[in-house]
């Protein structure tokens, strides 16, 4: 039952790295777009964000929310299977059966996973957005570099 775990919690780690790599850079324009900074329409704001910052423009914030996708994953997912085990065990109560999932039991394990998902995938989205939207370059030594960390403004 723990190597179950572990082999979903490193499958769950992968398919979450794997959707934020190839979805950031269409989350990165879709952002810039509903801030309404006068990018007009989706070309215009990929010709201008790939012309002012250049291809790692479209991945700015990408690595908070690739870094807790595990811790993520992994309890949404736990939390979801727990639940979904702790339901089917209270209806059956048997301990040796290997207690049937009902429809019920998936819809309310559902929920919870949603509400745990929701309450952890708030504050990520919040950093990542205001990452995204960083487009002021700030010069050392000549150079123009854009700045990809959270300053002092994202405490919470």
């Amino acid at each position: 039952m723990g190597s179950l775990q572990l082999e979903d919690f490193a499958a769950g780690w992968i398919g979450g790295a794997a959707s934020v790599i190839v979805g950031h850079p269409l989350d990165t324009v879709k952002t810039r777009l509903q801030a309404g900074v006068g990018y007009g329409n989706t070309l215009s704001c990929i010709r201008m964000v790939y012309r002012r910052e250049s291809v790692f423009g479209f991945f700015k914030g990408m690595s908070f929310p690739l870094a807790s996708i595990a811790v993520y994953n992994s309890v949404v997912f736990g939390v979801f299977s727990n639940t979904q085990r702790f339901l089917s065990q209270h209806r059956c109560r048997e301990p040796e059966a290997s207690p049937p999932r009902t429809l019920s039991d998936l819809l309310l394990a559902s929920m919870v996973a949603g509400v745990v998902s929701v309450g952890l995938g708030g504050p990520v989205d919040l950093i990542k957005i205001r990452l995204q939207m960083q487009t002021q370059p700030f010069q050392d030594g000549g150079e123009h570099r854009v700045t990809v960390f959270p300053g002092p403004h994202l405490c919470m």
